[in-house]
């Protein structure tokens, strides 16, 4: 079924493929908490085609092999299969609360860079990258770019309500 859709969507998931006969979807979640999709009523869902429509969730369960979900009216396995690779999102009013200390990556995204010594902007966070080790930041330092990880030492803090990311650059070698 098509809705008026928010305009704020944010992608949690991607549907991988049917498992078993019922209709039931083994997804990829791209939550830091899997358990939250037990809570979830409703996802927009955004085929192949890249149509987004609103799906009722009847139930879902963490498996070691990720999330399984089950969808009000596909209730086969042609019916789950016909949506294999499609993604799942949520208003972005609706995402998990994060502990703290924790950001979004859409949150970190255009944050300012401000060196922490002098309290001066200095550029602008690109990207932020997913890495084995931790996540990396992309920043753009008037014209440079210049990638730092979270958990090294010279990211000193962020600030989602000022939209600011403190550093302490190390010098370039």
């Amino acid at each position: 079924m098509t809705t008026d859709l928010p305009d704020d969507l944010v992608l949690i998931a991607r549907i991988r493929k049917p498992h078993g006969l019922s209709g039931e979807l083994e997804i990829e979640s791209f939550s830091w908490d899997d358990e939250r999709f037990s809570k979830l009523k409703r996802v927009f869902l955004r085929n192949r085609e890249g149509i987004l429509s609103e799906m009722l969730v009847e139930s879902s369960r963490p498996t070691s092999r990720g999330v399984l979900i089950q969808f009000v009216g596909v209730d086969s396995r042609t019916a789950a299969d016909a949506l294999r690779g499609c993604e799942l999102f949520i208003p972005e009013t609706e995402r998990a609360k994060l502990p703290n200390g924790r950001a979004y990556y859409d949150e970190i995204i255009a944050m300012t860079v401000v060196d922490d010594a002098t309290g001066k902007s200095i550029g602008k966070v690109t990207n932020v990258l997913n890495m084995p080790a931790g996540d990396v930041f992309v920043l753009d330092l008037e014209g440079t770019e210049r990638l730092v990880s979270n958990e090294g030492e010279e990211v000193v803090s962020f600030d989602t309500t000022k939209k600011e990311l403190r550093v302490r650059l190390l010098d370039e070698y």
